[in-house]
């Protein structure tokens, strides 16, 4: 089959507006991730009674099940037990990538929380910083450049997540490039344009946290060179 550019062109065209629906679904789950991730990651750390077990479970449990097989159970269960409202695929859409999101993120915080040598605790105590301020001044400026390298696959992996939602008729960059393609009958055009777009959005966001990784590293080099 050979390549046609006025077909690339069209479903270029056609999938560039849902750019920011991508987007939408790929933010949106990551801000409340975070935000949980945050919470569940703490309260393992801490190891809250009760709770730190029950977030454990969910944890393991939950990173077992590929998003595709959640989306069409949650989708089932929407479609068979509730009212259907507008927009109610999307909304089941963003529950599941949170969920996903919530579950990664609160294991990178975790791992980036350990990772910080306990002998970093035990000096702050020593110079009678209290434990929030150990945190926010020793402990959290450690974590950020451990976790942001994991944090920008996770950002990247949620842009690309997002072509799987076509299984409950969200459109977004990919779906709509397909569009033109059910006239034509020629999808390779299709695929190759929303490819080129996941390809620059997602080279756009690992360019910007490499420079600011690399600020990062800058400016601990400068402090240790202050020392």
């Amino acid at each position: 089959m050979l390549f046609n550019l006025s077909f690339f062109k069209t479903s270029l065209i056609t999938a560039i507006p849902y750019i920011p629906v991508t987007l939408a679904l790929a933010v949106v789950p990551l801000i409340f991730g975070l935000f949980f991730g945050i919470i569940i990651a703490t309260v393992r750390i801490y190891r809250v009674p009760v709770l730190s077990e029950i977030f454990h479970f969910f944890v393991t449990f939950y990173s077992g099940i590929p998003n595709m097989v959640a989306l069409l159970l949650f989708n089932l269960i929407y479609i068979t037990r509730f009212t259907p409202v507008e927009n109610g695929g999307l909304i089941v859409v963003l529950i599941v990538f949170t969920l996903d999101r919530v579950v990664y993120l609160s294991e990178t915080i975790r791992s980036a929380y350990l990772s910080v040598p306990k002998g970093q605790y035990e000096a702050a105590y020593s110079v009678g910083m209290t434990e929030l301020q150990t945190l926010r001044k020793i402990i959290i400026p450690q974590m950020i450049p451990v976790a942001l390298p994991s944090m920008t696959s996770h950002i990247v992996g949620a842009i690309k997540n997002t072509s799987i939602v076509m299984v409950v008729g969200v459109y977004d960059v990919l779906n709509s490039a397909l569009k033109p393609c059910m006239d034509t009958y020629s999808f390779i055009e299709g695929y190759i344009a929303a490819a080129v777009i996941f390809w620059v959005i997602n080279a756009f966001v690992e360019f910007v946290f490499s420079k600011f990784e690399k600020k990062l590293k800058n400016k601990k080099n400068g402090e240790k060179s202050h020392v």
